[in-house]
């Protein structure tokens, strides 16, 4: 008898209330579906075996995208034809003589003032990798070759956006200040002068001020620390007025999303609802914010977050050796957030041109009685160490609470430059003649030769962002959320 006969008389069987326990233990043995796919293949038994498995055809993306990017969009791009660009700024039409002349006199004979700058054009790439065998079986992404190319060119660009913003940033020298003196990075390195360094150096660099404006307001620093407070709408008037004092016009406040709800929720008491009125919207809508400069338009940047913890696992470098810890003597740079008496603990990270290593060992050390600073002495860098990260805990912070606090390279003193967990917020004037990202080579794929049943290739850009007038840009450090 054939299984679907014997199958057949079962039935038969329950239609007239005749079935014996054989015959139901023959039914479960029926072919059924089950859920095949949520196991192991070898697992599939009965139907599962003949099925066809269903996975849709679009890969889910659980990160960023083009849209999360808003720096590299928004700045100009133009052509680099050297490895060191070069630019003449034009920093004044003449002394600041009188401008009057005596009947039948001539007069006084005047120069422009002009100074030669420039920045080294740097080299960003990622490698990719794919076997043969990979590109000849089918997949559910199509062209698999193309789609690494995608992705390595997204993963390109988020370490750009993130230079763009603190290339060559957070370095402090020996006295714990941040100048963005190149003394204070690492002389071989091969990194971009990011906004954050430029900005820094041009808010007190003479030759980046307007000569035909000295001793008219033109010594405003564009730079505010906030000191862990949360952005007001004040604190973006105050550096709009100094960023337009300096000629620029701010348009766009890049910012991290969470520093931004916070200041967006400073304006929730203004909302008003009407009792009684159904499908209201709550909340405050603060998409732009007008200032006496103009309109400056908000826009988060997921790549503006501020290092957090330290890392667990370190990636192409080497983990430090030991480190250790003193308290500083009195220093005039402390601005108050080193608590007197206060512990604080500290974790160390060395970095080279390819990543960032293991963390070193944690160590405790507090601030003596009327001392105002902590000295961290740091170990001998290894073979293509290029400088260490520092982390901190905040006064008082339980052990693996250390956050981001500065870079160092030979000697480190923590005067409380920048808080652990605190970053920046930047008020930019996006002209061209502001900023703009030189290219040598826009962003580009470059095929390896072939020397085994793989293909290899790297996704590349050459360039570097000039920031031609700092002063027409602003900035906030340790921006509280």
């Amino acid at each position: 008898m054939h299984y679907g006969e014997s199958v057949n008389n079962i039935m038969d069987g329950f239609e007239q209330g005749l079935v014996s326990q054989e015959e139901i233990e023959r039914l479960n043995k029926a072919i059924s579906a089950g859920y095949g796919g949520a196991g192991k293949p070898t697992d599939l038994v009965y139907g599962g075996v003949l099925q066809a498995e269903s996975l849709e055809s679009t890969l889910k993306s659980i990160t960023f995208d083009m849209g999360n990017l808003k720096f590299w969009p928004a700045v100009s791009v133009d052509k680099a034809y050297n490895l060191f660009e070069q630019y003449n700024r034009l920093v004044g039409f003449g002394s600041d003589s009188q401008p009057y002349i005596g009947e039948g006199g001539a007069p006084q004979e005047e120069d422009s003032t002009y100074v030669r700058d420039g920045q080294k054009i740097v080299f960003f790439g990622t490698r990719r990798k794919v076997t043969h065998q990979m590109t000849l079986v089918r997949t559910t992404v199509g062209d698999i070759v193309a789609q690494q190319a995608k992705e390595g060119t997204m993963h390109l660009l988020k370490n750009v956006e993130r230079e763009l913003y603190w290339g060559h940033a957070h370095f402090m020298n020996s006295a714990g200040l941040m100048t963005g003196s190149n003394d204070d990075i690492p002389r071989n390195s091969i990194a971009m002068n990011g906004l954050l360094k430029q900005l820094t150096v041009g808010d007190t660099d003479r030759q980046q001020i307007s000569r035909d404006f000295e001793g008219y307001g033109d010594s405003d620093s564009i730079g505010k620390d906030l000191d862990g407070g949360i952005l007001t709408q004040d604190d973006v008037e105050a550096l709009s007025v100094i960023a337009l004092e300096n000629f620029g016009n701010p348009t766009e406040l890049h910012i991290e999303p969470r520093a931004l709800s916070a200041f967006i929720q400073q304006f929730y008491p203004q909302f008003r609802s009407a009792p009684g009125l159904s499908n209201q919207t709550v909340g405050y809508d603060v998409s732009k914010v007008v200032t006496s400069a103009g309109s400056v338009d908000l826009k988060p940047n997921l790549f503006l977050r501020p290092r957090a913890g330290v890392r667990s696992q370190g990636v192409n470098a080497n983990a430090p050796s030991a480190v250790s810890g003193a308290s500083g003597g009195e220093s005039g740079a402390n601005d108050g957030s080193l608590v007197d008496g206060a512990t604080y603990k500290y974790r160390i990270t060395e970095v080279n041109d390819y990543g960032e290593g293991a963390p070193s060992a944690e160590i405790s050390q507090a601030v003596g009685s009327g001392e105002s600073s902590i000295d961290i002495t740091l170990p001998a860098l290894s073979a293509g160490g290029k400088y260490f990260k520092i982390y901190r805990t905040a006064a008082g912070g339980a052990a693996g609470t250390e956050r981001f606090i500065g870079n160092a390279v030979a000697s480190f003193r923590d005067v409380g430059t920048k808080q652990p967990g605190l970053g920046e917020a930047f008020l930019l004037d996006m002209r061209a003649e502001t900023m703009r990202f030189r290219q040598l080579s826009p962003l580009s794929k470059i095929n390896f030769a072939i020397v085994s049943t793989a293909l290899e290739f790297a996704i590349v850009m050459y360039g570097a962002l000039f920031v031609y007038c700092p002063r027409f840009v602003a900035f906030f450090k340790n921006v509280g959320k």
